[in-house]
C-alpha cells in the first residue's frame, strides 16, 4: 500500500479545512479564522495550531512552491541578483532619459548616481538568515544534543590566617 503524504488529503473537519485553505490563500490567521466561520478568535487560534491543520497548510504551500518551481536555490539566486543590482550605482536621469550632472566641490561636473541601500541591505540580510549567520536565540546543548550538566563547585573554606579547613 502506498503511503499518503501527510496533509495531502482534505481535513475531515470542514471548518478546519476552510481554516487551512484560508490561511494558505491569505497568510493571515485572523482573516482565515473569519473565512472559516470562527466567531471566537481563541478557538480559531487553537484550531490553526493543531497538528493536522499545520500539516495541511504545509502540504498546500509545498505543492504551490513545486508547481511554481520555487526552492531555496531559486530564492537565494534571486536574492543575490537583487543584492548585486542594488549595490550597483545607477545613473540618475531626467524625464527625457538624459543623465543628470552635479558640480563637485572642485568645480568639475560629474554624472549623478544613486545606490539602493535599503534593497541591498534587505537582500543580504535574508541571505544571511537563510544560511544561519544570525541567531535570534542561541541554544546550547551538551554531547549528542543532551542537556548540559549544571556546574558543580567544591568550596574550600579558608581561615583568616590562610590555613585551609
Amino acid at each position: 500500500m502506498e503511503d499518503i503524504p501527510l496533509g495531502s488529503l482534505p481535513l475531515d473537519n470542514e471548518q478546519h479545512e476552510r481554516l487551512a485553505q484560508g490561511y494558505f490563500e491569505t497568510a493571515n490567521k485572523k482573516i482565515a479564522g473569519e473565512r472559516a466561520g470562527y466567531t471566537d478568535k481563541s478557538n480559531a487560534w487553537r484550531a490553526i495550531h493543531r497538528e493536522d491543520v499545520q500539516a495541511r497548510i504545509k502540504f498546500l504551500q509545498d505543492e504551490r512552491a513545486e508547481e511554481l518551481g520555487l526552492d531555496a536555490y531559486y530564492v537565494l539566486k534571486n536574492l543575490k541578483s537583487i543584492a548585486d543590482r542594488c549595490m550597483q550605482g545607477e545613473p540618475v536621469t531626467d524625464r527625457d532619459g538624459a543623465p543628470v550632472f552635479v558640480q563637485g566641490s572642485d568645480g568639475e561636473y560629474a554624472a549623478l548616481y544613486k545606490f539602493d541601500a535599503p534593497g541591498a541591505t534587505k537582500a543580504v540580510e535574508l541571505i544571511g538568515k537563510h544560511i544561519g549567520m544570525f541567531k535570534d536565540k542561541l541554544e546550547i546543548t551538551g554531547a549528542n544534543g543532551k542537556d548540559l550538566m549544571p556546574p558543580t563547585f567544591n568550596i574550600i573554606g579558608v581561615k583568616p590566617n590562610g590555613d585551609r579547613e
